[in-house]
């Protein structure tokens, strides 16, 4: 077994490899110099050539010339040019090169509004403006929706797979934030909003759309001529329209609510952009903005004294610092530790404020703790609830940035949050207050984006109402109108949309859509600030409506109107994709043909943060459900079943495969990204284990066919680089059995336009047979989504029928005998219809080679053959050719040979052995 080389071996081999190209390729130039030397000369002597000349032509003819074997360079967009001789061994760079560019400039991709054919649409995810496809589920997503647009592009339909790219609010802000801070030591504030956006538009054309170029190399069937972007001039219009209309249904409002915000980027957040952290007990943890750990995972008590001399009351608290805001102590109303107590209240020891005490059996169990719990209700999502119950006041504690606000007390003002948390501690010890802290289990949000703790806080923000609209979501489902897919998800999408809350879209960020709302500051108006009224508010679709409805509304009054600084929610321009994609709100061509569309491919981690919000708007702006399945795929980890982190140095980019890279090169990717320095080394240690001789390269096919291979209906799926390899060596078995047929077929073979399969021998009566069950299988599988069995049967057939068995059998047949004649000529006939059947079978899996190797397959002339295979018929179930019974005697014989094979010993060095088999019928 050859030792495995090091990262420098291997470097130094590629370089070896690099200069023997280099080598070659300049003795084929000097050959076609040569040749056309040569060729002039016959010219110019009038066709006479000599002797010697005609030598060197019938040596040529004997001995290959290399440069038949290379592909001609094909000009950009053009059919690509293919050598006159099918190389010996198959190289994914040079067959995946000049295909896609030419499919696209063709426009084989672009779905046609008027056409007959019946519409499949696919709306693909908006991928981030930010991102880069990695090796995980994103990457499947892109090629599982392609396979699903070419199969149904063959099958005859109009197919068209709508490209997007999303905005990415939070997560662009960030990315530039970071780089403001790192380049020029500025904040977004110091630049202001104007110079910061164009900060973010010039960030934008330099790195936006890594996605949309990655997905091109993989093959992406996608209509360029429709690709869109969250906040170009159409989906804004869009964008600013659902706003105005879902306002005016009653479905938005604003109001001072509990929402998650990030004091380090100041602003709320979405569920989907926070993580939740368990801790086992006691943990120190780094947190943005402060120099040492935070302690995190302890339940601190202390007491409240209470009034009237009736002694204390022992409360217990994750979040000392939240107990500023404390307004009211809860105990239940039958734990008889406490009936005493009803009605009464506590004293707060820092500012006197009285604290109610109020009987909860909602939020209180008396077995916990000591039964009794403080009400935070700004600052606490169940202590919010119960302070709606009983009318409690809600004191908010905190400031945008995480200090302590002056409703805090002046002993604690302007502290930050987290050091506040120890002041308040010693100043609890030096009351006599303090009883003791435990290690707690806990669970501890944090921002996604940031890493800074989340804390819940009362703000003033849009909301949308989602009751009835969720109600039209799960009757959606439960009528099936909507097919989920894997099923198991339909009690998920139950459980969420039947405890729906209202949505909060709006963000204190600048990156974004702003929000279509101004406020009108009256001259009159006692309080001038922005929001203290909340029917100055004016919903409009520019500011010119709003100036006109203002006027309208305050005639011969004197006010100023200033437009809402928040942008919107990114997933609420993303919830409307299905529809602004398509040319909503205007009533374009495309809307009517193509909305509604015909599934939706997309991860179970966002089923409710984007499928259900894009079935609650398509369904209430639309008029209908924006897809008829919702297909959610498998999350992809790596080999050791470990979630793809930047950290463990397992996240690979999809072209690092195709391409092949050293480990030295992928280390040094690492060192360029955005990873934290002390995250670095340990990432590199994840590589040097998983990947000691870097990534060979494995080409696009391969990968697309190993990850789709995988797709069986689980959640999760263990991703090994080595099956993808192993995926690359079957294409060169491809490669070879189309050489193997070209040899077998001739330069003058010309296909029959159709086979008569009675007159057929039996092994081509086998293959045809088999070839039936896999096309019906694969279409079968593809139907219901199961990719990964369209695949097996796909890769069973080519491989342990048509390869080991087939082509095996027939080669007897061409040893020119006379005895064959008849044989040979059915046998040829039988393989091309095999391999362009197989070809096309297998296309929307793996379309580089199999559009190469179809384009090399002679055509029958009066066929009226496609100029790609991409766009020629998908196989289809010749009845006829189905035939058990000779499956049956087939199966009798592979297993007689199978058995004759087990008998060699294990010792035998592989020679032939003669063995005799006596037939009873």
């Amino acid at each position: 077994m050859e030792k495995p080389l090091n990262a420098k071996e291997l470097e130094r081999k590629l370089k070896k490899d690099q200069k023997a190209r280099e080598k070659e390729e300049k003795k084929i130039k000097a050959k076609q110099k040569e040749a056309a030397r040569l060729q002039a000369q016959a010219v110019s002597d009038g066709g006479g050539a000599k002797k010697s000349d005609k030598k060197l032509r019938k040596k040529g003819a004997m001995d290959e010339s290399p440069e038949d074997f290379i592909d001609p360079e094909t000009p950009a967009g053009q059919k690509k040019l293919l050598a006159s001789q099918m190389a010996k061994q198959y190289s994914p760079a040079a067959v995946e090169k000049s295909w896609y560019a030419w499919w696209e400039s063709s426009r084989y991709f672009e779905a046609d509004a008027a056409s007959s054919k019946p519409p499949f649409v696919i709306v693909q995810p908006p991928p981030n403006v930010t991102g880069v496809l990695h090796i995980g589920h994103a990457i499947t997503a892109a090629i599982e929706v392609d396979a699903i647009i070419r199969w149904r592009r063959m099958s005859g339909y109009n197919a068209l797979w709508v490209p997007g790219m999303d905005h990415a609010g939070i997560a662009t802000q960030v990315v530039v934030e970071k780089k403001l801070m790192r380049e020029k030591n500025l904040s977004r504030h110091n630049v202001g909003r104007e110079k910061f956006l164009c900060e973010v538009l010039k960030w934008k054309e330099q790195h936006g759309g890594a996605i949309l170029k990655q997905l091109r190399i993989l093959g992406a069937s996608l209509d360029w001529s429709r690709e869109c972007f969250t906040m170009d001039e159409l989906r804004s219009k869009a964008v600013t329209e659902a706003f105005v209309r879902l306002y005016k249904d009653g479905l938005i409002y604003r109001a001072h609510r509990l929402v998650n915000w990030d004091c380090t980027l100041r602003t709320a957040i979405s569920d989907i952009e926070v993580d939740h952290e368990d801790l086992a007990g006691e943990t120190s943890l780094e947190v943005p903005g402060y120099k040492s750990p935070v302690q995190f995972g302890v339940l601190i008590s202390f007491a409240y004294p209470l009034e009237e001399g009736l002694g204390e009351i022992i409360v217990a608290t994750t979040r000392i610092e939240t107990m500023l805001g404390d307004t009211a102590i809860a105990v239940h109303p039958q734990d008889g530790r406490y009936k005493h107590l009803h009605g009464k209240y506590a004293l707060h020891p820092f500012n006197g404020r009285k604290l109610k005490i109020i009987c909860d059996a909602e939020l209180v169990d008396p077995n916990f703790g000591t039964g009794a719990v403080k009400i935070t209700p700004a600052h606490d999502p169940n202590d919010f609830k119960v302070g709606e119950r009983h009318n409690l006041e809600f004191i908010n504690i905190f400031t945008d940035d995480g200090k302590i606000s002056e409703m805090g007390g002046s002993q604690f003002e302007g502290m930050p949050r987290f050091s506040a948390r120890t002041a308040v501690i010693d100043a609890l010890k030096n009351k006599g207050l303090y009883r003791g802290t435990k290690s707690n289990v806990m669970s501890l949000s944090l921002c996604s984006r940031s890493k800074d703790v989340v804390e819940p806080m009362m703000k003033p923000q849009w909301f949308v109402s989602c009751n009835s609209m969720a109600k039209g979501a799960l009757d959606a489902v439960k009528s099936k109108k909507i097919e989920i897919i894997p099923p198991q998800y339909e009690q998920d999408w139950y459980r969420w949309l039947e405890n729906i809350r209202d949505w909060c879209i709006s963000r204190q960020l600048w990156w974004g859509h702003r929000i279509p709302a101004w406020y009108v500051t009256l001259e009159d108006d006692e309080e001038k600030d922005m929001g203290s009224y909340s029917d100055h508010w004016i919903i409009a679709r520019d500011e010119n409506d709003a100036i006109l409805e203002a006027k309208q509304r305050y005639p011969g009054k004197k006010y100023q109107l200033y437009q809402d600084p928040d942008v919107l929610d990114t997933w609420f321009s993303s919830g409307l994709f299905p529809l602004s994609v398509l040319g909503w709100p205007d009533d374009k061509p495309d809307l009517s043909t193509f909305y509604p569309s015909s599934v939706l491919e997309t991860g179970s981690d966002i089923l409710f943060f984007w499928v259900a919000r894009m079935v609650m708007m398509g369904m209430q702006l639309g008029g209908d459900v924006p897809f008829q399945k919702v297909y959610l795929h498998p999350i992809i980890r790596d080999a050791h079943g470990r979630k793809m982190a930047k950290s463990l140095g397992n996240v690979i980019d999809p072209v690092d495969v195709i391409n092949g890279i050293s480990l030295e090169n992928l280390q040094k990717k690492l060192e360029d990204g955005n990873l934290d320095p002390k995250e670095i080394e340990k990432a590199k240690e994840g590589q040097r284990k998983d990947f000691p001789n870097g990534i060979p390269e494995c080409g696009t096919d391969a990968l697309r066919f190993a990850l789709i291979s995988y797709t069986s209906q689980s959640d999760k799926i263990n991703l090994d680089i080595k099956r993808v390899h192993g995926y690359r060596q079957w294409c060169n078995k491809l490669w070879n059995a189309i050489r193997f047929a070209m040899n077998k077929l001739g330069d003058q073979y010309v296909p029959p336009a159709t086979i008569a399969v009675c007159s057929l021998p039996p092994v081509c009566k086998w293959i045809l047979s088999v070839l039936n069950k896999a096309v019906g299988k694969t279409k079968f599988s593809l139907e219901a989504y199961k990719f990964s069995e369209a695949t097996s049967s796909i890769y069973s057939w080519w491989q342990y029928q048509l390869c080991d068995v087939y082509i095996e059998a027939i080669k007897p047949y061409f040893n020119e005998s006379q005895d064959f004649e008849s044989a040979r000529g059915a046998s040829r006939d039988t393989l091309w219809v095999c391999l362009d059947m197989g070809l096309r079978l297998l296309h929307p899996f793996m379309p580089y080679i199999t559009e190469e190797l179809w384009q090399r397959l002679p055509q029958p002339k009066q066929a009226c053959t496609k100029d790609s295979i991409m766009i020629s018929e998908y196989p289809k179930v010749v009845q006829e050719w189905t035939n058990d019974q000779i499956e049956y005697e087939m199966e009798i014989v592979l297993d007689t040979v199978n058995k004759l094979r087990s008998l060699r010993p294990s010792t035998d060095t592989y020679e032939r052995r003669p063995a005799f088999v006596l037939c009873r019928g």
